[in-house]
């Protein structure tokens, strides 16, 4: 009876010590996902928290990390999260390629695409924009198609911005989501016209 109580409260601590160390190890692929963990002090990529800092080269490795963005609060906000995120990666991680933008602005697009419906409705196709860029940037045969690609979804992009302040002129932040998507394309154009592009 003794033994049994006590191989019962040996394999209790045993599962105890799993559980503790599969949320240790949780927590910590959490904190590097949105940048809140180790050198730099990152802040998080979305949800509130601010965009992933890419200022150490060595957060580059795995590509364009944004995390899922916040399914309440101001829709611009969450945006302009990952727009900053964005664009630290384009600037800081050498993205400067045809292959590593067309990565960028594919991963720039899907989250895009989960905080879109809750834009101005004349904005709710910025994902479909950045998307469409990044399709047109992967297989352009030149810098010249490259640039094209980008260019074409900013002019796209402004169009709409204008379609809401035509809209809402009295409303000056209704085209922040825009304007935040714009400001990222922008960086994306300059980052391949100086990085040699393809």
């Amino acid at each position: 009876m003794r033994a049994t109580i006590l191989a019962k409260i040996a394999n209790f601590w045993a599962a105890a010590l799993i559980l503790a160390i599969g949320l240790s190890a949780g927590g910590a692929a959490l904190a590097q996902s949105t940048g809140g963990g180790g050198g730099g002090g990152g802040h998080g990529a979305t949800g509130g928290h601010g965009p992933t800092a890419y200022a150490n080269p060595g957060a580059c490795g795995a590509g364009l990390l944004l995390a899922p963005p916040a399914v309440f609060g101001d829709a611009a906000d969450a945006v302009k999260d990952m727009s900053e995120a964005t664009q630290s990666y384009i600037r800081n991680c050498s993205c400067a390629t045809q292959a590593c933008m067309a990565d960028a602005l594919e991963q720039y697009a899907e989250a895009l695409a989960q905080v879109a419906p809750r834009l101005p409705p004349h904005l709710q196709n910025t994902a479909g924009i950045v998307a469409t860029a990044a399709a047109r940037l992967r297989i352009a045969r030149n810098k010249s198609e490259a640039a094209r690609a980008i260019n074409d979804a900013i002019a796209a992009i402004h169009k709409d911005i204008e379609l809401v302040r035509a809209e809402d002129p009295d409303n000056p932040r209704a085209t922040r989501g825009g304007e935040f998507v714009a400001d990222t394309l922008n960086v994306a154009s300059l980052a391949l016209e100086k990085g040699g592009g393809l």
